[in-house]
C-alpha cells in the first residue's frame, strides 16, 4: 500500500509538473515519513481499540455482575414471598383489632365526654352556690362581728 501512494504521489508530481511547471520531489525520505506516520496512526488506533476492549471487558463484567445479582435477589424475593404473605395477613388481622378497638374507644370518649359536660355543669353550679354562701357569709359578718 505504501509503495502504491509513494508511486501514485510520483506520478502526480509529473502532472502537476506539466500543469503548473513546478517541480515535486519524492525522496526515500518521504517514503520512510510515510511508514513512520503510518506506524504513528496505527499506534494510535491500537491504543484506541486496546481501550475500547478494556471498556466493554469493564462492562460485561458490571452486567454479568448485575445479572448474578439480579438472580440472587429473585430467589431471595421467591424465599420471603411466603413470609410476606403471612405478614400481610397478620397485618390484616391486627388493623382489624385495631380498627375495633379505636370504635370502642370512640364509643367511651362520647359517653366521657358526656359525664364531663355533666361535671362541668354541676361544678358552675356548685360553683355559683359556694358564690351565693360566700356572698351571704361575707353580708353576714359584720353582725356577727358586732354580736362577738
Amino acid at each position: 500500500m505504501c509503495m502504491k501512494i509513494h508511486t501514485s504521489v510520483e506520478d502526480m508530481s509529473e502532472q502537476f509538473y506539466e500543469s503548473l511547471r513546478r517541480r515535486v520531489y519524492t525522496t526515500p525520505k518521504s517514503y520512510l515519513d510515510l511508514i513512520s506516520l503510518y506506524l504513528k496512526v496505527l499506534e494510535a488506533k491500537r491504543h484506541e481499540f486496546n481501550t475500547n476492549k478494556n471498556r466493554l471487558a469493564i462492562g460485561l463484567k458490571k452486567l454479568n455482575d448485575t445479572n448474578t445479582n439480579i438472580a440472587e435477589l429473585k430467589i431471595k424475593l421467591a424465599d420471603m414471598q411466603p413470609k410476606l404473605k403471612v405478614k400481610n395477613e397478620e397485618l390484616a388481622v391486627a388493623l382489624e383489632v385495631v380498627n375495633r378497638d379505636k370504635a370502642i374507644a370512640d364509643e367511651k370518649e362520647k359517653v366521657v365526654s358526656a359525664e364531663a359536660e355533666i361535671v362541668n355543669k354541676k361544678a358552675t353550679e356548685a360553683k355559683a352556690i359556694a358564690d351565693d354562701a360566700e356572698a351571704d357569709l361575707a353580708a353576714a359578718k359584720p353582725e356577727l362581728e358586732a354580736a362577738q
